[in-house]
């Protein structure tokens, strides 16, 4: 089991929410559950999410794929903002 935590800046929290609930029975579907989705109350225009990966090569495949990078687009999330730290519990 390994853990994702996902920070990434968007332009509008609503168009962001909307792609991000679109892709959750494709998360699912490769073994991915979302445990946190949250705003950094400091900078309020930056998500941070924290994943729950049962298969992490399913979720690396995810993460590199074209349909997230397609929801990023229309999610509006700032070029090069996406950051994404791979968490192994101990």
């Amino acid at each position: 089991m390994e853990y994702l935590l996902v920070r990434q800046r968007f332009t509008d929290y609503d168009l962001w929410r909307q792609a991000f609930d679109g892709l959750a029975e494709t998360r699912a579907a490769a073994g991915i559950h979302t445990v946190l989705v949250t705003v950094n109350a400091e900078e309020p225009d930056e998500a941070v999410v924290l994943f729950e990966c049962a298969d992490a090569q399913a979720m690396r495949q995810h993460f590199a794929s074209a349909a997230l990078k397609d929801a990023h687009q229309r999610a509006g999330v700032v070029p090069g903002s996406n950051q994404a730290i791979v968490l192994l519990p101990r």
